[in-house]
Parts: C-alpha cells; structure tokens; sequence
C-alpha cells in the first residue's frame, strides 16, 4: 500500500533541502485564490448560458405542450434514473399524474445565476387547488448550500398528502425567521416527522439551513442531518431528506435533458408493446413524422455532459 510517509511541507525530494514553510503557506494561499479565479469564471459561464438558452427553453416549453402526458411520463422516467422514486408513493404518483409542465429559470441570471426557480404546473386535480407550485432555491455567499422557503400547498379537505407537515412546516419556518430556536412550532414539526416523510410533497417543504437565520455553522452539515452520537441537533428539522441534491437534479438534468428522458419512454413502451395510448401529438402531425421527430430528439443524447449509455450523471449545485 502506497503511504507518503512525510508532511509535503517538511521535506522535498530525496537529497533536497526541506520545504520551507513561509513559501509552503504562501503556495497554499496562491491556489485557494486560484480557485475563487475558478469559480468566478464557471458563474460567468453559467450567466452567459442561461441568458442565451432562456428564449431556447421557452420555445421548447411550448412544443413539449402540445404532447400529452409528456411531463408525467418524463418525470416517472427521470425519477427512477436519478432514484428519487423511492419518495414516490402511489397517491403521489396518482396526484403527478396531473403534471401539466415544469419550468426552471433564473430569475437573478445577471446577478446570481445559481439561484434558480423551479414550477411545477398542474391541471386541476382532486388533492389541492393550486395551478402552480413555485419553489426557489436561493445560493448563499457564505459556501453553505442553497436555502429555500417552504410553499404554501392548498390542500383540499382529507387530501394532505403530507399528513400536515405541510401547515407544520409553514409555522416552523415562521418561527425561525423570528430567531426562536427549537420552539413549540418546531417541535411540533419534529414530532410529525417522527417516522420520516409520507410524500413526495414534502420536498416543497425543505428550507435547508439559512445563513441569515443563524442556523449555519463553521463545522457544516450534511445533507441527511445526522449528528454525532450525544449531540443536541441545532439545525432545522428535516422534512425531505437531500432537499438541495434533488433540486439541483431537477435544475440541471431533469429539465434541461427532459426530450431525452421522455424519448426512453417512448423507446421502451414501443420494445414492450406497439401501443401508444400514452402519447399523443395534439395536433396535425401525422404518426410517421412523429417518429421520427422523436428518433432525432433522441439522438442529440443529453445536456451538461451526461452520458447516454450510463444514465444521468448526478451533479452537485455550483457553490
């Protein structure tokens, strides 16, 4: 086993003189301001990607319309190639199933391009009454992950999916705004998470740990919010787990790449069974041209690097 078996700042190669500390530290100092240079660099690029691609997905946005089910069949597709489908249960499948669109922009493009939003449309439904989930991830300066805000679901009588987290969660927040720590709202927030989330739905709930509220500290967290053993947890209460990681898989993969996820659906149901209920062009395009539409979106293969053969490539949000 390969073992280093001296500090790169004590010694150099053999028979050299040994590193001297002043210039080791200062090397260290160099590359961390290398990296920022990085980091300002891939923003830039991010900018200038999504203001010249904003118009493109918009366009995109209104032929993806015209397809029914497309989105409940590219979000089925997507959510079992990046394993989030394990949080679906079958009435969240049921209520998905209404999936009318999704849409993510970047509302402050020209100053923070990392903070994204993301829509979930819906036609009406039997569950709750809102037309649109709008949910925005925000980037926060100081290195910690993305914050959100939980969205106010209108649930309909005996149909909260969530089994009150969601009104839980919109009292727990409020209280952490007010810079009340662990109170009675949270508390009951945690009680009702007791044995983890019941839906899909609560991911419209995760806030994550807000640096204006206080709640982020220098040793970090990780995403699941576990702590060492004795430890008193400090940060807010867990109502999704990988709230961030999920949203940036949405953000990144699920949306720009949607054409090629909703293409494996039609190349699957089409290798099972030549049966196209599911699919339907509204419009004067006849089956043929269809196909082949399709067979062409399929070979354009993914966005953002993914690889066609080994499935979607999980990303981390750029901080």
């Amino acid at each position: 086993m390969y073992s280093m078996s001296s500090s790169p700042a004590m010694s150099g190669e053999e028979g050299e003189a040994p590193i001297d500390q002043e210039e080791f530290q200062h090397v260290l100092v160099e590359l961390a301001g290398l990296e920022k240079e990085f980091e300002k660099v891939d923003v830039d690029i991010l900018r200038e990607t999504t203001l010249r691609q904003a118009p493109l997905f918009a366009r995109r946005n209104v032929l993806t319309s015209r397809i029914r089910n497309f989105w409940p069949l590219t979000f089925e597709q997507a959510a079992t190639a990046l394993a989030f489908d394990e949080y679906i249960t079958p009435e969240d499948a049921h209520l998905l199933g209404s999936l009318r669109g999704i849409n993510v922009t970047r509302p402050t493009a020209t100053t923070e391009p990392r903070t994204f939003l993301i829509e979930f449309e819906f036609c009406p439904n039997d569950y709750f009454s809102n037309t649109v989930l709008s949910k925005t991830f925000t980037h926060q300066p100081g290195g910690s992950g993305m914050c959100s805000a939980p969205v106010a679901i209108a649930w309909k009588a005996g149909k909260d999916l969530t089994e009150g987290v969601s009104a839980a969660a919109g009292a727990a927040f409020e209280e952490r705004k007010g810079g009340v720590k662990r109170g009675p709202a949270q508390m009951a927030l945690q009680r009702k998470m007791g044995s983890g989330p019941t839906s899909f739905f609560n991911w419209f709930l995760w806030t994550g740990a807000h640096e204006a509220f206080g709640e982020v500290h220098e040793h970090g967290g990780e995403c699941d919010g576990h702590h060492a053993h004795g430890e008193e947890e400090e940060g807010p209460v867990e109502v999704f787990p990988c709230g961030e990681d999920l949203a940036v898989h949405i953000a990144e993969d699920l949306y720009p790449n949607a054409p090629k996820y909703f293409t494996d659906v039609v190349e699957d149901e089409e290798e099972e069974e030549e049966d196209g209920d599911d699919i339907d062009l509204e419009s004067d395009v006849d089956e043929d041209s269809a196909e082949t539409i399709l067979a062409q979106v399929g070979k354009k293969g993914k966005r953002n690097g993914a690889d066609e053969e080994d499935g979607p490539t999980k990303k981390k949000s750029k901080k």
